[in-house]
Parts: structure tokens; C-alpha cells; sequence
């Protein structure tokens, strides 16, 4: 078997197309990667710090220091959660509001021209596929 005839190979090569495009893009835009996802996965009610880390699959020491730079540019603010003082929540700016909407278009406008350019059918059947690859590799690393 040839490596691109491998479904590794073929997801880390389209993921590092996904990424480049979406890091040129942050950039033009004075962000990284990490922050526009940090916007799209912070909930307008907050969000707790401690979830946000699984939510964008981050290490906590990389999603600290995502968080603190995004709290210096005014993207964020820190709040104590109101019904449990020890947690804290992250919540989105008016800026951080302003970024998550561009952040947001970006996302949609590119997902819709792959599926423009793809078909319906055959990015249904790719979103259906890798979600199908992850569960089982999630029943694999289970069994291990």
C-alpha cells in the first residue's frame, strides 16, 4: 500500500492544507488559529476555563497562554462563576464579539465552498466517514 492509499496519510495531509489556510488567514486578521477557535467554542452565557481546553482539544499550559493573550488584546474578560466562586468563566468582549463573527464567516464561507466544490452527497458522506473513523478509534484507544 502506497502512503496516500492510507487514511493517515491522506487526513494529515488534508489537515495541513486545513491548517496553513486557516493560520494565513488568523493572521491577516492579527490572530492565530488557536484564538479563532477559542471565539467559536466561548459561549455567549461564558464558559468555564477548565472546558474549554477538551472542547479545542488543547494542552492546558497552550490554552493558557491562548487565553492570556487573548485577555490582553481585549478579546476576553475573566469572570467568577456566580454559582460556584471557584471556577472561573472566559466571556467574549464586545471586540472578542466582533472577532468571533469574522472568525464565524470564515469558517462557514470555506465549509460551504468545499461543499460547493465536493457536492452535497460526497461531503455528507465525508462528515459522516471521519466522524465514524473517530468513534472507532475512540472504541480502539478504549480497549488498549
Amino acid at each position: 500500500m502506497k502512503p496516500n492509499e492510507t487514511v493517515d496519510f491522506n487526513l494529515r495531509w488534508g489537515w495541513a492544507k486545513l491548517t496553513k489556510f486557516y493560520s494565513a488567514e488568523a493572521e491577516q486578521r492579527g490572530i492565530t488559529m488557536s484564538v479563532g477557535y477559542a471565539l467559536l467554542s466561548i459561549e455567549r452565557e461564558g464558559t468555564p476555563s477548565t472546558k474549554l481546553g477538551p472542547r479545542m482539544g488543547m494542552e492546558p499550559t497552550s490554552l493558557s497562554r491562548t487565553l492570556k493573550g487573548m485577555e490582553s488584546s481585549g478579546l476576553i474578560e475573566r469572570r467568577p462563576d456566580p454559582q460556584d466562586g471557584r471556577l472561573m468563566r472566559v466571556f467574549l468582549t464586545d471586540a472578542g464579539l466582533v472577532a468571533r463573527r469574522q472568525t464565524r464567516k470564515l469558517v462557514l464561507d470555506l465549509n460551504g465552498r468545499i461543499r460547493n466544490e465536493l457536492g452535497a452527497e460526497t461531503a455528507d458522506h465525508l462528515i459522516g466517514g471521519l466522524q465514524k473513523l473517530a468513534s472507532i478509534l475512540e472504541d480502539i484507544k478504549l480497549k488498549t
